[in-house]
């Protein structure tokens, strides 16, 4: 029996781990963490890719979310100014995580292991953790996230760029809001557009996937530019210490929240206020970045790992789920591994590649780095809320014509 070991025990780790266990591969996740990873995230759309590698998984879609129909663009007056049909399904990431992690049994999962390094023997890889342990495989799969310490290992150069700017979000329970705000826009995918700055929203599941009328959530996002100075003040929390990439959600400054949801009275229509206002909103700087390969010898990188878009297009948990789709897909077709790790590489990398850029352009609607004539003509196009909506978390987005 092959043995597959995967660094990283969130979704890619967790889609990685379902798809080569029916493979009839022998796997074990291991995660830094020393508590299981709950409540780590807000809001996803769904993606065609993210379903059907769900299905296909063996994780399913029960109960998955909420099916929404149509989106709408507001204006600053809580207006709706345009509106088309888009079904799609509204989940989260507890949700999520909690579909996958039923794949895979409790003792393939372990919790509290830091990845060290790993060293390549031939067809084997040694994989090494803090604290002494180590362990044998056929393949190590990197699924440790944008700050990979495999990918540190093995592609150092790779690096997360900042993208000059960042996102607010929020998820008010339904029964906080007014009933204006839950009548005007609780069913709808919701999008504002303001000068360098744009809003989404989406209705998903309440705590512990509670779909009942009143009990679900609205999951809110708010893009502003900020430099690299702004988001280095931003990093500092309420304890005044600094931090490098992001603060903790409970740890933002009190004043620092109050100073958003004072400029979000003076810029945003009333429901996203009135969002921002009943709930405890968090923010996240934006990266992106892609390593030149996706496989280096025995090894494999998964997800954020292998590279990380910007958020947009809503594709991370569909990418995630593709790609280790993918990799299985190589490892049945081929019964030499390393002939299957490169056929996943040549199909998987340039992808995305594609996917990268993609999320660059649907950021030029924040006016940072617009490096050509097209990026500030493409830029001055997004300012309009119609077209917003037809690029922001679409399906398909690759292959359609805007």
């Amino acid at each position: 029996m092959r043995r597959a070991i995967i660094v990283g025990g969130s979704m890619s780790g967790l889609f990685s781990a379902a798809f080569l266990r029916r493979l009839g591969w022998q796997v074990d996740v291991y995660e830094r963490s020393a508590v299981e990873l709950v409540g780590r995230g807000a809001g996803i759309t769904t993606h065609p890719e993210l379903l059907e590698a769900l299905e296909k998984c063996g994780a399913g879609m029960r109960d998955l979310g909420i099916h929404g129909e149509r989106r709408i663009a507001l204006d600053r007056e809580g207006r709706v100014i345009a509106e088309i049909r888009l079904p799609q399904i509204h989940t989260s990431w507890d949700r999520m995580q909690r579909l996958l992690r039923e794949t895979l049994d409790d003792a393939r999962y372990h919790l509290g292991h830091a990845f060290e390094r790993v060293e390549q023997e031939g067809s084997q890889v040694l994989v090494r953790f803090a604290g002494g342990r180590s362990e044998r495989a056929d393949l190590l799969i990197g699924a440790d996230g944008i700050r990979s310490s495999v990918r540190a290992q093995l592609a150092p150069e790779v690096q997360p760029r900042y993208a000059g700017y960042f996102v607010w979000r929020g998820t008010p329970n339904e029964g906080d809001l007014r009933p204006e705000t839950r009548d005007s826009i609780f069913d709808c995918y919701t999008i504002f557009v303001g000068e360098r700055h744009h809003v989404f929203g989406y209705p998903m599941s309440g705590l512990n996937d509670d779909f009942r009328t009143g009990h679900r959530r609205y999951n809110i996002g708010w893009y502003r530019a900020g430099d690299g100075r702004t988001l280095r003040e931003m990093c500092v929390d309420e304890e005044g210490r600094q931090h490098e990439y992001s603060v903790p959600p409970p740890l933002i400054r009190r004043q620092l929240i109050e100073r958003m949801r004072a400029e979000a009275e003076a810029m945003l229509p009333p429901q996203v206020v009135d969002c921002f206002r009943n709930s405890r909103p968090f923010f996240t700087p934006i990266y992106d970045c892609t390593a030149p390969r996706y496989v280096y010898g025995r090894v494999a990188l998964v997800g954020d790992a292998a590279s990380c878009s910007r958020p947009h297009m809503g594709f991370g948990m569909a990418k995630a789920g593709a790609e280790a789709q993918a990799l299985a897909e190589a490892l049945r077709e081929h019964d030499d591994v390393d002939r299957a790790l490169a056929a996943y590489d040549r199909a998987r990398q340039p992808l995305a590649e594609r996917i990268m850029l993609h999320g660059r352009k649907i950021g030029t609607q924040l006016g940072v780095d617009l490096r050509s004539e097209e990026d500030r003509a493409l830029s001055r196009r997004l300012q309009d809320a119609r077209v917003m909506m037809n690029w922001i978390a679409v399906p398909n987005f690759l292959e359609r014509s805007y």
